[in-house]
Order: C-alpha cells, then structure tokens, then sequence
C-alpha cells in the first residue's frame, strides 16, 4: 500500500439504484491473489444497487464468483481505509475507479487522494453529461483537463484514464469527438478504457479503434451486444471477444472489466459472464 496522509475524502455516492437486489453469499471464500495472467475483472456499477446497500456483502459475492480485479464506480457509505481493508481481507485488486467527471476537473485532489489509499492506478472519467459535451471546444476543454489531472496524477504514481460511450463517435462540427480526446491529450499523461459494446452501438469497428493507438488503450469494458443491439451477458452475444482480443491491436490492454449496465438479475449476470471471459483471456 502507498504510504499517504489522506487530508480530504470526495466519495462518490451510488447512482439510483433500479431496485433493491437480495444477495446470498455468507459462505462464499474469498479469491486468490491474483497472478501475472489476464484475468477476468468485474465493473462493479453492475451491482450497484446491493454497493448501495452493502459494500463488504457485496464485494464478498463477487470475489466467490472468481473475480479477481474490481473497478469502482462509488464507495458506498465506506471510507478509503475500509475499502481498502475489504480488498486486502478478500484478495482483490482494483486497478481503477470511476470518477465523477466534474469533480475531477474542480478539485481533483480528493479524488487523486482516495485513489492512493485505496491502491488504485487509474483515476477514470466515467461519463460527461449531456450539458458538458455540447461543441467540439467542449472536448478540447476535456482534453485539457485530462493533461492537467494526468500531470497530477503522475505526480503521485497514478494515471488518468477516460471512459467512451456512443456519443463521442458522433461528429459535431465535421469534427469527431473521440478524435479530439485521442489526439489532444498527451500520450505520456492519459490513457483510455475502451467500452466495445458502445464501440459497437455507435457503429464503429472495435479492432479498428484500438489500432489507433494501442499503448493507449489501457483497460477495457467487455461488455456484449445481442441481436437486437442491448446488453447481454458476455459470451451469449454476437460480440466477438476472441477475436478482437487476440488481435495485435489489443495488446496494450491490461485490464478486462464485465460489465452490465441493466441486466434483470446483477450477480447471476456476473455469474454467467465470468467463466466466457476466463476462457477468452486464457
């Protein structure tokens, strides 16, 4: 664990929950440490609705399943130690967290903070809401502010990370804002986690985008496509997850996040999804 002397905490609180999910794991062991292999990790804004009810039952559950890396998106009502106390009791890894994006552009210190005691290597923009992204200068803003956090970020062993939907593969102007986020940020401060499903919704080829900068795609969402163009869980799509990741163009990629955004039963999706992406990253 770094050693650091957390001044400020900015937690961030769970988005609303689409219903109150049970959870029965009180016999689950917790999962070995991980190894140098890919492994398969876990977006936890899949369970958000049990994160936003109970954070150790929850985190429990999803290291039995066999997950060995989880990404944040939300503490909960826990502190930066107790989540850190929890990875360590569990044997898990969080390599990022999901950060609200205007925090980080305001006062990035809390967030970068939280990030150090919890054991975190990437500080990621989750989402830009509608009102923040309106012209082409909007993005040229968030590029700038992704050099300025990167630049902090490194200045305290961590990297800035920045998460796509659809939408930034929409021109505006004639211009593309995916371009904009790629090209004006600097390679040696920010990275990117590419979502393949909103790759592919925004009709864009996936192998196509990586191969833009491989080094800079650092983590990935695996997240499926069934024929009717919504999320499914992995393996049961028409995604082709193989393929894309034993092409060159994703060899840069580190770290392999499942994610559901509205699956009808959240652990039993993680359930499902896990072993398809095992057997891929094997």
């Amino acid at each position: 664990m770094r050693e650091f002397s957390l001044s400020r905490r900015a937690m961030l609180g769970s988005t609303a929950a689409l219903g109150l999910m049970g959870m029965a794991a009180p016999c689950i062991a917790p999962a070995s440490a991980p190894t140098t292999k890919r492994v398969p990790g876990f977006q936890l804004y899949t369970v958000r609705a049990s994160m936003a009810t109970d954070v150790p039952g929850t985190l429990r559950a999803i290291a039995g399943i066999g997950y060995h890396e989880v990404e944040f998106a939300g503490y909960g009502d826990h502190s930066a130690r107790q989540i850190r106390g929890l990875l360590d009791e569990l044997g898990l890894q969080s390599p990022s967290s999901h950060m609200n994006a205007q925090l980080l552009r305001s006062d990035p210190l809390p967030l970068i903070e939280t990030a150090i005691e919890i054991g975190h290597d990437y500080v990621t923009i989750a989402y830009l809401n509608p009102e923040d992204r309106q012209t082409i200068d909007d993005y040229k803003g968030w590029a700038d502010t992704l050099n300025r956090v990167g630049e902090l970020c490194r200045e305290n062993g961590l990297r800035v990370a920045y998460h796509n939907h659809d939408f930034e593969f929409t021109s505006l102007g004639g211009q593309v804002p995916f371009d904009i986020l790629l090209d004006e940020t600097d390679p040696a401060l920010v990275d990117f986690e590419l979502d393949f499903f909103w790759v592919r919704k925004a009709g864009q080829d996936i192998v196509q985008v990586l191969s833009r900068a491989p080094n800079r795609f650092a983590m990935a969402h695996i997240k499926d496509m069934n024929e009717q163009g919504e999320m499914a869980d992995v393996g049961t799509g028409v995604i082709d997850f193989r393929d894309i990741l034993g092409n060159e163009a994703a060899s840069g990629l580190r770290h392999f996040f499942v994610e559901h955004d509205q699956p009808s039963d959240p652990f039993k999706s993680a359930a499902i999804s896990r072993p398809a992406l095992a057997s891929i990253l094997d």
